[in-house]
């Protein structure tokens, strides 16, 4: 199971909810209500995005009630043969001596590093992971969307910040990009 971007803003949406109805002086029923509220939006969203995926797989399918109609394919008519129309011999086209391009010289020196996949889960190290993040800069949404994620993951680091096996997939997902380049 992977946590998606979407997830992440949908869980931020419903914490922001509650944050503000408490920062606004609310009383716990009312904070209730807002997180509520807050949840049934984001099923809303969600219902609304599946079913946007749905017609596409609808269309092909037939209803399980009613019975399915053939297919009719409708044979294409045989070509009628065209008149033939007296035509001017073309001539013959001379020939052309193609000289052979030299190949290009292989570079010897190039040499390709092999790294290893190692698919096992594995325990990450969630300070060497801030540093590479840190290092690392692009694509502003995400750094934010990894910046958020190492917040959370340091309640479930041990001191020396080593994360359990748990977390290989999310770091995985979340790190991918970077890990590869580090071991590069």
């Amino acid at each position: 199971m992977s946590v998606g971007p979407r997830f992440l803003v949908e869980a931020g949406f419903i914490i922001a909810v509650a944050v503000v109805a408490g920062v606004a002086g609310l009383s716990t029923p009312w904070i209730v209500v807002s997180m509520a509220a807050a949840l049934l939006i984001v099923a809303a969203v969600e219902i609304a995005m599946s079913r946007r995926r749905q017609p596409v797989a609808a269309e092909r399918m037939p209803e399980p009630d009613q019975p399915s109609e053939p297919v009719v394919v409708p044979t294409p008519e045989p070509e009628q043969p065209r008149p033939q129309i007296a035509a001017v011999p073309e001539p013959e086209p001379e020939a052309v001596a193609i000289e052979p391009q030299p190949e290009p010289e292989s570079d010897p020196e190039t040499v390709v590093a092999f790294v290893p996949r190692n698919e096992e889960p594995r325990e990450w190290n969630l300070w060497e992971l801030e540093r590479l993040a840190r290092n690392t800069t692009g694509d502003v949404a995400r750094d934010e969307e990894r910046s958020y994620l190492l917040i959370y993951l340091r309640e479930f680091a041990g001191a020396d910040g080593t994360l359990p096996v748990d977390f290989d997939g999310l770091v995985r997902e979340a790190f991918g990009d970077l890990l590869h380049a580090a071991a590069s």
